[in-house]
């Protein structure tokens, strides 16, 4: 049977670098799902995209998405945040380098970010979850 996770046991997941799943609502009422990259600090989920993203115009008319984290082995577990999206507070470049280096490494993660020092079609921002569902099928 499947646990839900502690908040210290949430925020260790979330901080590990994994590739989360964001929804969105389209103009059509469709639900619309990608994966994207995340870093998760002080209680939100700190993500960047193009602007001319259809997550990001969907993100623009709504201003609400659900990210979906998951552990696709077992022992399989998973933590879902709903919440308001707003604008980050960190700058676009440092941001994607933090990222940029979980993911890829020290060498690969610099240069990645390079491409966003001063990326005009990039934009950052944050999911302060109101909701967080969580579960964790580990033996216990």
């Amino acid at each position: 049977m499947p646990v839900p996770m502690s908040t210290a046991e949430i925020d260790a997941f979330l901080a590990e670098p994994r590739v989360a799943v964001i929804s969105t609502v389209d103009a059509g009422g469709r639900p619309r799902s990608a994966p994207i990259w995340f870093h998760w600090a002080d209680g939100a989920a700190y993500l960047f995209t193009g602007r001319r993203t259809l997550k990001w115009r969907n993100i623009e008319r709504a201003r609400y998405a659900t990210l979906c984290v998951d552990h696709r082995e077992p022992p399989y577990a998973a933590v879902i945040l709903e919440g308001p999206v707003e604008p980050s507070d960190r700058p676009l470049y440092d941001l994607v380098l933090a990222m940029a280096v979980a993911y890829y490494g020290e060498e690969r993660g610099r240069e990645f970010a390079e491409g966003y020092r001063d990326h005009p079609g990039a934009v950052a921002f944050k999911i302060v979850p109101r909701r967080v569902v969580s579960w964790d099928y580990r033996e216990g």
